[in-house]
């Protein structure tokens, strides 16, 4: 059971900085929207694709959920209260 959270721990960090910089790098190449989409989603999937075939079901998974949470406007608040809350419940369940 700790390794299922250790693991999640991984792919959650490991995706959401790979996340920013697909989204930095894919802005920096190109300035037209449509072409700043492709660029981004093809960033994820490569580094997905480091860690093999079902890490890149996880970036898919992390481009589509950050293209939805991005039309809902959350504030950082709410993603830094998220993100603790994941933090604690993997210290919690590590010391199970």
């Amino acid at each position: 059971m700790n390794l299922y959270y250790l693991n999640l721990m991984i792919v959650i960090i490991y995706g959401v900085i790979t996340s920013f910089f697909s989204d930095w790098l894919s802005r920096q190449i190109s300035k037209k929207a449509y072409t700043r989409e492709i660029l981004s989603f093809l960033f994820h999937c490569l580094f997905g694709f480091v860690l093999q075939i079902l890490s890149l079901v996880s970036a898919i998974s992390f481009f589509i959920v950050d293209r939805l949470l991005a039309k809902v406007k959350i504030g950082w608040l709410s993603v830094i209260i998220a993100f603790v809350i994941v933090v604690l419940v993997f210290i919690l369940m590590m010391n199970r």
